[in-house]
């Protein structure tokens, strides 16, 4: 019998470990993927845990990483704290009054691939944010360009 190193726990694996060390330690996590606007894809965040809360996870498309965990955060303590963002829900509780921001169901939630690791099924909304005048991207007047934040689901009926 040999004795000497243990084989090293492949990336993908210990990534998983301390994403749940993470959910364990703070009820969720908030990964974030992809490089921005130079990839020419949209970069994107998204809770892991919220599931276990009874809640579907949480995506916010287009926002540097820093705001998005900003907002991520702050649904998932209104989560914990008993607040549940359906489709179609509103609120200005994370932004100013005159910007709030709306919750919409995501339809293919295939690029969530650690939740799907985590709790098997997966489901989730996506924050949808204003832009600086607090128009979201289907209201008239809206100012950020196209492509930068895509909707993952159907826009609520108005």
């Amino acid at each position: 019998m040999r004795f000497g190193r243990k084989r090293p726990i492949d990336d993908d694996a210990r990534a998983l470990a301390d994403l749940e060390g993470v959910i364990d330690r703070f009820g969720w996590g908030v990964l974030h993927v992809g490089q921005g606007p130079a990839s020419g894809e949209p970069r994107f965040s998204y809770t892991v845990g919220l599931t276990a809360l009874g809640h579907p996870e949480v995506i916010a498309v287009g926002l540097p990483f820093e705001a998005a965990e900003q907002f991520l955060n702050l649904v998932g303590e209104s989560v914990r704290a008993g607040d549940r963002w359906a489709h179609g829900s509103t609120t200005d509780r994370f932004t100013d009054a005159d910007s709030p921001v709306v919750f919409l169901r995501v339809e293919d939630t295939s690029r969530l691939t650690a939740v799907a690791q985590v709790y098997g099924r997966v489901e989730a909304v996506q924050l949808v944010w204003p832009d600086s005048t607090g128009k979201l991207p289907w209201q008239e007047g809206h100012r950020n360009p196209p492509g930068v934040q895509p909707l993952l689901g159907p826009r609520p009926a108005d």
